[in-house]
């Protein structure tokens, strides 16, 4: 019993080093990517070597199921050099043709670089419940000013703009439908040799 008992702990202690480890690993990981240095992801992110970015949040293909958030992260150099480029207005074009600004968030440093600069961000998460493209925009004031109709809009210093594209909840449910259905009568056909007589 005793040597069942150790050979147990050993497992166990196999177990827990290994989880460890990967642990260890992810949060490496996670920092490299996410909490360092910017400038080696991939995409939109990289037109921040002009100034100004928008980028999916975290980086991501651009596809989502309809009901999943889709969370954008606008990223600005720019400040404290250009004292205006403190705040973003996400403007949200949705697939039905309209569309819907945010409040202005403020620009914050949260202790991301881009080639050695502090990044500037901010970040907006909707629901998507429409199929379809989306597609958000990054409107960088220059100031802070409320937006107050078609004739005295945000005084606007860049826009970045980004997609994604909603499929349905079950995107392949339709066709699985089908071919369920074809087997299910092929089955039936083989079984009960079903055939057209000759004449």
């Amino acid at each position: 019993m005793t040597k069942f008992i150790n050979r147990v702990n050993k497992v166990k202690l196999r177990f827990s080093l290994v989880a460890v480890l990967l642990l260890g690993i992810l949060a490496l990981y996670s920092g490299l990517a996410y909490a360092d240095e910017l400038s080696g992801l991939q995409g939109s992110i990289n037109a921040l070597k002009s100034g100004y970015a928008i980028t999916r949040w975290p980086p991501s293909d651009g596809v989502f199921l309809v009901g999943e958030d889709l969370t954008v992260k606008a990223l600005t150099t720019k400040y404290p050099n250009d004292p205006n480029a403190t705040h973003v207005v996400f403007r949200w074009n949705l697939p039905d043709g309209s569309s819907n600004d945010t409040d202005p968030y403020p620009l914050e440093y949260i202790g991301n670089t881009w080639n050695g600069n502090p990044v500037y961000e901010a970040n907006d998460t909707q629901t998507l419940s429409l199929l379809g493209d989306y597609g958000v925009q990054a409107l960088f004031l220059n100031g802070t000013r409320d937006l107050q109709g078609p004739n005295n809009p945000y005084l606007i210093d860049s826009i970045r703009a980004i997609s994604g594209h909603a499929i349905p909840e079950v995107p392949f449910g339709t066709i699985a439908t089908i071919l369920g259905m074809l087997a299910a009568l092929s089955v039936f056909a083989i079984k009960k040799k079903v055939f057209i007589p000759k004449r």
